[in-house]
């Protein structure tokens, strides 16, 4: 769900419309209106999605959005009663659809003014007279809380921080230098330039969670980043947009997770781990410090190493490989 407290959605267009500016084929009625975008998990009747990956499918098959961009290549395979986009490069195409409803969220005007109406609020913070905050919030020095974001009660936001596109729930502590709801690193190749995706989701935090100082929190592309309930964040992580971490999970310092990763429940991750984009990592994980994940991790599991595998078997090799060098040494 794209929120219009934060972007201004300039639609409908008719399916005819959208086909007509990006020069596309399209199946259906011409006239169909499109109100917005989404995910295939979350589009509504009046909503316009993509598919771009056969991991996907089944989100394809249950999907409720009214029309759908699919590969030219698929076109045969259609067999169900939808509108429909052809395009040769779908994820390319969404993020074209996405600047047309939105064409001014790649550069947002914020009008800052200084609030003092709190005492628990620190003098130079720079608060926008449409964010809301809770009772019994403490507000460091030189923070800045961009238009439409929400924080609960009792929440500790340090100095330097900065929080845009985001909902925030009660007692969380945010401590300095963290920058929640920066746009996410998100582009498109083509043969003559990059296409940046536009960044249109939010961040939700949950109760309970504490994020270190100098993280960084991206806001989701078109669904939200979310962080569950009574996770620990470390200093020096970044959360990429639109991962997804599960409650009472902490999370070591200078680990990178990147993009719509899902990460689950009451698991633990060392630090300096890498997490490469759009993997599910399961419930009760571990994951030793150092480690490269470079596939999915089932729940109840514990990993080490780069590429991460099983954390005895890792034990191992770094044992067999310790008797290695050593006798190299001797020889």
């Amino acid at each position: 769900m794209i929120d219009n407290c934060f972007y201004n959605n300039v639609g409908p267009f008719t399916l005819s419309d959208i086909a007509s500016k990006l020069n596309l084929e399209f199946l259906g009625d011409p006239n169909f209106k499109i109100n917005d975008i989404a995910t295939l998990e979350e589009a509504l009747p009046d909503e316009i999605s993509f598919f771009h990956k056969n991991k996907y499918r089944n989100q394809l098959n249950n999907t409720k959005a009214g029309v759908i961009i699919l590969k030219k290549t698929e076109k045969k395979k259609v067999n169900f009663k939808k509108d429909f986009l052809f395009s040769d490069d779908p994820y390319l195409t969404m993020a074209q659809i996405a600047s047309i409803f939105y064409p001014d969220c790649e550069y947002p005007n914020f009008s800052f003014s200084n609030s003092k109406s709190n005492k628990s609020i620190s003098e130079n913070c720079f608060i926008h007279e449409n964010s809301k905050i809770g009772n019994n919030c403490i507000i460091g020095s030189f923070v800045k809380i961009g238009p439409g974001v929400k924080i609960g009660s009792n929440c500790i936001i340090g100095d330097n921080v900065s929080i845009y596109y985001s909902i925030i729930s009660d007692n969380v502590k945010i401590y300095s230098g963290v920058q929640i709801g920066g746009e996410g690193f998100g582009f498109i190749s083509t043969k003559n330039y990059f296409k940046k995706i536009p960044q249109l989701g939010r961040v939700i935090i949950e109760d309970n969670v504490e994020i270190g100082c100098n993280s960084t929190v991206d806001r989701g592309s078109i669904g939200d980043t979310i962080i569950s309930k009574n996770v620990m964040i470390d200093n020096l992580v970044h959360v990429a947009h639109n991962v997804k971490i599960g409650k009472n999970t902490i999370i070591a310092a200078m680990t990178g997770i990147s993009g719509s990763c899902e990460i689950g429940s009451n698991s633990m991750i060392g630090g300096q781990v890498g997490i490469s984009g759009h993997l599910k990592i399961g419930n009760n994980v571990k994951i030793a410090a150092k480690s490269g994940v470079m596939r999915d991790i089932p729940d109840n599991t514990s990993v080490g190493g780069y590429p991460a595998f099983n954390i005895i078997d890792w034990h191992r090799s770094t044992i067999l490989n310790k008797k290695k060098d050593n006798g190299k040494k001797r020889n």
